[in-house]
């Protein structure tokens, strides 16, 4: 059940609707029932529900015992089950087959490999389960003592796809107290969902057939389709990305949950590192709260700082996926990041210097545009996972062909079918979507202060955009497979 179908919708609909017509102390546990009905759509799933019950059940015992222990040592033992399970069941479902070939060439025999189905959302809820287990060692986190509710938490169906990852100190009072029906919350969610719909729709998806076909044949193409793809890959990313998030929060905000924000206008981002606290938001903070800070963080030195930046990527490289091509991703924006954080010192009290940072819009500029170009330069690698091509041959290709540039990227352009004047709506509709999201504003919040006119207006452009203009049938969402 994908998240731009119309069973999902029709899912979503009723279970909103059952959910107010029930007594508000018994939506969490109907919640829970829909959760695992959307888990047990697809056949394929239905098995692996057990795996998601299994790790909501082990992390929920071991979280109670660490919280009701005051036994140092059987809280550890505790804490390493859960956070070992959480792993070893990612390590199983993703990662048995890249494991198998590095055994393989260590020990010179043949390890099996195994043609596993990952369950949906696992990278995901098992993120969600162990945040839960840690944040109860570190006392961060009460004991939760009611297994549905922390069942509902892990399986919520609105983040099961694509994210964010939640965390269960901001979901608990929400399932505790279930909020009453209210017209503004629903027709802010509403619209949320409509324009999450035309990112994905009709830009993302759009963008995705030029994307999808210069990388799919990477070495008959020449520098200009190839530079030109890759920075709309940037903007495909995105689009889809954000789209199916704003999707997730408007859901939950009809269902009356408050989800955390996901993406804070990474495109504005000054540097590297900023970046990355404005892009895929949950996952960052993830990773900085259980694994760049226990590494140590900002408290340790230069050198050990510069490594612990360098470990996270890799590991969130490896998240996306068990290919190098991901793990180089990783590398690539770890470096980038390292050496930014490393020179920033010497590059602030050169900013003084440089004529071009006279100006201060000037000097944003400059740093935005550098900014974005090493992320679209990262980006060779994960579309080269994404894609199956080889990132070098695309690296190398960039540099050539130079010739009658704007006549060959047209002519690809007519050859995936975006011609006529679907170029200037997709550039028309992404221009109105990143002004629209500048500056950290909430899109829905914004619409919903304005006038009836005005509201209605946006509401019907935006559904004629996805009729007429929507790639239906198009890809699911990029991170869904993650």
């Amino acid at each position: 059940m994908t998240l731009i179908s119309l069973v999902y919708l029709g899912f979503f609909a009723a279970a909103a609707l059952i959910n107010y017509l029930l007594p508000r102390v018994v939506r969490p546990y109907f919640l829970l029932i829909a959760n695992y009905a959307f888990y047990c759509y697809s056949p394929e799933n239905r098995p692996l529900a057990l795996v998601l019950a299994g790790a909501t059940l082990v992390t929920w015992v071991c979280g109670f015992v660490i919280g009701k222990s005051r036994n140092k040592a059987l809280r550890v033992i505790f804490l390493l089950l859960a956070v070992g399970g959480g792993i070893g069941i990612l390590l199983y479902y993703k990662y048995w087959n890249m494991l198998a070939d590095a055994l393989a060439g260590l020990t010179g025999g043949a390890v099996p490999h195994l043609n596993l189905i990952a369950p949906l959302g696992l990278s995901y809820f098992t993120f969600a389960a162990l945040s839960y287990t840690i944040d109860v060692f570190r006392k961060r986190c009460r004991v939760e003592p009611n297994l549905l509710h922390y069942a509902m938490f892990v399986s919520f169906f609105p983040t099961m796809i694509t994210g964010p990852i939640e965390r269960y100190p901001h979901l608990r009072p929400q399932i505790q107290a279930s909020r009453r029906f209210s017209y503004s919350r629903c027709a802010g969610g509403l619209f949320r969902i409509l324009w999450g719909y035309m990112k994905k729709m009709v830009i993302a998806d759009n963008l995705s057939r030029y994307v999808g076909f210069v990388y799919g044949a990477p070495d008959t193409m020449n520098g200009p389709n190839l530079v030109a793809a890759t920075v709309l890959f940037a903007i495909q990313l995105y689009m889809d990305f954000s789209g199916c998030c704003d999707i997730a929060l408007g859901v939950a905000r009809i269902l009356g949950y408050d989800l955390i924000e996901n993406f804070n206008s990474p495109f504005e981002a000054t540097s590297f590192s900023e970046f990355w606290a404005r892009w895929h938001i949950s996952m960052t903070g993830w990773f900085r709260d259980y694994v760049y800070i226990p590494l140590g963080g900002s408290r340790c030195g230069m050198a050990r700082r510069l490594l612990n930046i360098l470990i996270v990527f890799l590991v969130s490289g490896l998240w996306h996926g068990a290919d190098w091509r991901y793990l180089m991703w990783g590398l690539f924006c770890g470096v980038a990041s390292a050496i930014g954080r490393a020179t920033f010192p010497v590059r602030k009290r050169l900013w003084r210097y440089n004529p071009l940072y006279r100006a201060d819009w000037l000097r944003v500029l400059l740093q935005r545009c550098i900014t974005f170009l090493l992320f679209i330069l990262s980006l060779v690698f994960f579309a080269g996972a994404l894609y199956n091509a080889d990132p070098y041959a695309v690296y190398a290709g960039m540099v050539q062909g130079w010739q009658n540039a704007w006549d060959s990227v047209r002519t690809t352009l007519y050859d995936t079918g975006i011609d006529g004047r679907l170029p200037v709506v997709l550039t028309c509709a992404a221009a109105i979507v990143l002004a629209a999201e500048s500056h950290g504003r909430s899109v829905a919040r914004w619409i919903r202060r304005q006038n009836f006119v005005l509201r209605w207006t946006l509401y019907y452009a935006a559904g004629a955009a996805i009729l007429c203009f929507g790639a239906f049938g198009q890809s699911a969402f990029i991170y869904q497979q993650f």
